[in-house]
């Protein structure tokens, strides 16, 4: 789709966490990156649940071995979509909602 992210293993999640979109923390590397997590079943591909962060403002070459997660707060609850196209406008507002909330903790 265009938005690069990184697959993080389910069980890296915290146990008490509901499914839906976040703004994170995610620190690798030594460094911290804001990000806009997706945790959760994938509907509109009918795929099984993903822990997915994409890193804002960066590109990140290497996946990284492990990561920590710090979550800042919830944008929405995943939903299904018509199609592709219609996630991908969602997906660009869930970014900027993300880079809101995180500029503003």
């Amino acid at each position: 789709m265009g938005i690069p992210t990184l697959n993080i293993a389910l069980t890296s999640a915290p146990k008490t966490l509901a499914h839906g979109i976040y703004a994170c923390l995610i620190s690798f590397g030594g460094k911290t990156y804001q990000g806009a997590m997706h945790f959760g079943p994938r509907p509109v591909f009918k795929d099984t649940d993903a822990l997915e962060v994409h890193v804002l403002d960066s590109i990140i070459d290497q996946p990284p071995v492990s990561v920590d997660l710090d979550i800042i707060g919830k944008i929405r609850e995943v939903k299904d979509f018509p199609n592709a196209e219609a996630l991908k406008e969602a997906i660009a507002q869930d970014i900027a909602a993300a880079r809101a909330m995180l500029d503003a903790a």
